[in-house]
């Protein structure tokens, strides 16, 4: 019994572990499954479908049903040369008739299938565009997330310094009592540590404000309590990534040059000429025989060619209105991929930077320490004020501060510049 509920604990540990841990991972599959646009994902596709069907309806026989009823003043008449009286049938001038027309393409180019294709690349446009949203979104996590982590670093930093005021503050205590130090001295350490409360007080409403608009983002609720992961990033080559044209944007000018050579093939329909079977089965009088005055059944079938003068003509203009548009799409994405290109560039020396910063960090805040226990131990014998150590103390605090800012913003340039790249779903993994 012992061993079972001490395994139980040792698994719950576990359990709470991972799930108070937020990873940049999980907002991302949170941000894709459960944002509000990643829904359109769904409905664009379903949208597509059923345009697609309504397109292949192309094929089908247009069917027409139609009724016309009619009164003339006048009908024909046939007489005899000399005679006074019409001969023949006694036609009436009030007509009646209802019709089913039926048409049946048989060529048009190809017409249909090109529309197919129009509106699965315009679905894939759509698609893309949504992606692009999304991958839009993914910045705004980014830098929410590790706005997080930075207020988290400043905290930490603050508290340590408290402890470290607290310390001294106990030290000095007996000192004082003793007439050795000025009671000022502990007054201003006093002052200092209210003060930090109060710097604590605004960094963990900022936390909690961030976990607010991170919640919004990814849909879930979250608290201070949770713990933010640092992502590892996989090292990646620049030139490798652009030629795999990983961005969305990317997917997004191919959708539309796709488009517009689907435009450009339903222009070229224009020059052809349409053949169609049709067919018309009606009812009334008087039908094709003028002199049937009887309500009777009558029919018509044949073949028809169309040829259109003014689609021919216009063919050409069209074509090479979309000539222009594909040139445009492509100095788009020219446009796009030099800029792509220019910020990949900025992010690379700015990760450099910070890697030397980092390496100087760690010189300064040793050194900053061991001028902080000179100073401490100054103050204990009477031989340096309490606004003397606090300065050195917050020196070395701003140390240590920009020490962990500088790490934080090492991971949030990694991670930005796999973003940017398009691949940051492929290789960001918590740590």
């Amino acid at each position: 019994m012992t061993i079972t509920v001490i395994l139980f604990l040792i698994v719950g540990s576990f359990a709470t572990d991972s799930t108070d841990t937020l990873t940049l991972d999980y907002c991302y599959s949170r941000l894709e499954n459960h944002y509000p646009i990643a829904e359109k994902l769904k409905l664009q596709n379903e949208i597509t479908t059923l345009n697609k069907k309504i397109a292949h309806t192309g094929y089908y026989p247009q069917l027409n049903v139609g009724a016309k009823v009619t009164y003339q003043s006048e009908v024909t008449e046939f007489q005899v040369a000399g005679g006074a009286q019409p001969i023949g049938p006694d036609l009436s001038k009030d007509h009646y008739e209802v019709t089913l027309d039926v048409i049946q393409p048989i060529y048009n180019g190809g017409v249909v299938g090109i529309k197919k294709n129009l509106e699965e690349a315009k679905g894939e446009q759509e698609i893309n565009s949504i992606r692009v949203q999304m991958h839009q979104l993914k910045n705004q996590v980014n830098s929410v997330y590790y706005g997080i982590m930075l207020a988290h670093n400043q905290s930490e930093i603050l508290q340590s310094v408290s402890e470290s005021l607290r310390a001294q503050i106990e030290n000095i205590n007996a000192k004082v009592e003793n007439g050795v130090l000025l009671p000022s001295q502990r007054y201003i350490l006093e002052a200092e540590l209210i003060k930090i409360k109060q710097d604590s007080i605004e960094i963990d409403a900022n936390i909690e404000a961030g976990y607010e608009i991170l919640g919004q983002l990814i849909g879930e609720e979250l608290t201070g309590r949770r713990s933010l992961a640092v992502p590892e990033v996989n090292s990646l080559d620049l030139a490798d990534e652009i030629l795999t044209r990983m961005r969305p944007e990317f997917k997004l000018f191919d959708s539309n040059r796709r488009y517009l050579s689907y435009q450009k093939e339903l222009a070229r329909t224009g020059l052809l000429p349409s053949l169609s079977a049709f067919g018309t089965a009606a009812y009334g009088r008087p039908g094709f025989n003028v002199f049937e005055n009887d309500l009777h059944e009558y029919y018509i079938i044949g073949l028809k060619l169309n040829w259109n003068f003014w689609a021919a003509k216009n063919a050409g203009t069209r074509k090479e209105v979309i000539r222009l548009r594909q040139k445009s799409v492509n100095e788009e994405e020219r446009a796009f991929e030099r800029q792509l290109k220019a910020s990949l560039s900025k992010i690379e020396e700015e990760i450099a930077s910070l890697k030397r910063k980092i390496q100087e960090d760690q010189q300064i805040v040793d050194l900053r320490q061991k001028v902080v226990k000179t100073v401490e131990s100054q103050l204990e014998n009477g031989t340096a004020t309490a606004t003397e150590y606090i300065t050195e103390l917050n020196k070395k605090t701003q140390a240590e501060l920009s020490m962990k800012m500088h790490k934080t913003r090492l991971s949030q340039a990694r991670v930005e510049y796999e973003t940017m790249l398009g691949a940051g779903d492929r290789n960001i993994n918590s740590k």
